[in-house]
């Protein structure tokens, strides 16, 4: 079935929600699978690493979060560069492959981590690896999927990841019980997500050829073109923008837990980033689909309300009530969630506004931006933390949201009509 048809059939049915999900291409399903079983390696590594770090190398929370801050932009910057190489060959799943590879290697090591220095190393090449697949993988999601449901193919790509690191955080527990928090141990044993993931990824059938689905005889083309890099224009450009502007106030996610450590023990702390999951997997999709009824730029709205809401769900942890836990659960629970699906709002965006020949390109752009405002969110997080207390930071990230939210009809475009021709 060609594109455009599979296009105007979804068009024609009004789709419910769970005729929403049953009707996904299978190819958007296939790299679900994939990112699920990343997804449980991954936060395997992360819902420990902060008290890792804290507890065994001895660092502090300003240098947890300076560090986390410098190989997430690495993670961000590769990202720029990978777009660019998946346009111009036409190939996704190659580097995917790349990808995975640094990725297995890096949490092989971590696990032999003994000073700050190894593990900058070790973490580098680990976000090394996770930055050369993000870009064609998202690519890859917006070539398989018709536009009129985009949004909701990025939400359930995101959902799939996150519930696999729902449940990577959930065998991360039990075996920090079972191991006597053997940190080392459990990041030893998230290396096994990722080789069955490399299996899932050798069975995903993609385009030979950008946009190759039910047209294989396109010819491919330089995609750095003059003609097509003028699709770069002044409305991307302004996406770029209010996403740089909304980023400042997402720092790394380590500091739930070192804060709910504050009330709680290690164990208990690190079930923490099972809300930030779990806002992920019932949040992304269901935000995604009802962008695709409503409009995407209502829902970056609403993103943006729960962002504030997190923040202040964070800080009245520690004056109101007497089960501090509960409000950093709700807070973990809607930061995770909007922040999930409001990437998979922008990336459906930016994917209509863009030219498919530079649809990885710009993408890698967009994570660019993401990385600058991601590390300098992380360190000044960090600063504001040690100097004037854990309130005043997450006071710093709502306002930062509201900022946004304030821009967001200026800079956001109300509906988009695809150049594509999809």
């Amino acid at each position: 079935m060609k594109l455009s048809t599979l296009s105007q059939e979804f068009d024609n049915k009004k789709l419910g929600f769970w005729e929403a999900i049953r009707n996904l291409p299978k190819g958007v399903c296939a790299v679900s699978l994939f990112g699920f079983f990343l997804g449980i390696s991954t936060t395997m590594v992360y819902s420990q690493l902060g008290l890792f770090l804290k507890n065994e190398i001895g660092l502090s929370t300003a240098e947890i979060t300076l560090l986390d801050g410098i190989v997430e932009c690495i993670a961000f910057v590769v990202r720029v560069f990978s777009g660019p190489i998946s346009d111009f060959l036409g190939e996704r799943k190659t580097i995917l492959y790349v990808g995975c590879l640094f990725t297995l290697v890096g949490r092989s090591l971590i696990a032999t981590a003994s000073s700050w220095l190894t593990v900058v190393f070790i973490q580098s090449a680990e976000r090394l690896g996770n930055g050369i697949q993000a870009t064609p993988r998202d690519a890859l999601i917006a070539d398989l999927s018709p536009q009129e449901f985009r949004g909701r193919s990025f939400g359930f790509t995101r959902s799939a990841k996150t519930l696999g690191s729902l449940l990577g955080n959930v065998i991360a527990v039990l075996l920090m019980y079972l191991l006597y928090e053997n940190y080392r141990m459990v990041f030893f044993c998230s290396t096994v997500p990722v080789i069955i993931a490399i299996f899932c990824l050798s069975k995903i059938k993609t385009p030979n050829k950008i946009k190759g689905i039910g047209n294989e005889n396109r010819k491919m083309e330089n995609p750095f073109k003059k003609k097509y890099l003028k699709s770069l224009d002044s409305t991307f450009w302004k996406i770029i923008a209010l996403a740089l502007i909304f980023e400042m106030g997402h720092f790394c996610e380590h500091a739930f837990s070192l804060y709910a450590n504050t009330f709680a023990s290690a164990t208990m702390s690190s079930t923490v980033s099972s809300f930030v999951s779990l806002g992920q997997v019932l949040m992304s999709f269901t935000i995604g689909f009802l962008a695709d009824k409503y409009g995407k730029r209502k829902l970056i709205a609403v993103c943006m309300a729960c962002m504030i809401i997190a923040n202040v769900s964070f800080i009245s942890a520690k004056y109101i009530g007497s089960y501090p836990l509960i409000n950093i659960y709700i807070g973990s629970f809607l930061w995770g969630g909007q922040m999930t699906a409001v990437q998979g709002l922008f990336l459906s965006l930016i994917s209509e506004v863009v030219d498919y020949r530079l649809r990885a390109t710009a993408m890698g752009i967009y994570f660019l931006m993401l990385g600058v405002a991601y590390f300098s969110a992380s360190t000044i997080a960090g600063r504001i933390w040690d100097t004037f207390g854990v309130s005043y930071t997450f006071l710093y990230s709502a306002g930062f949201s509201l900022i946004a939210l304030c821009l967001l009809r200026v800079l956001a475009p109300k509906s988009v009509a695809s150049i594509n021709n999809e």
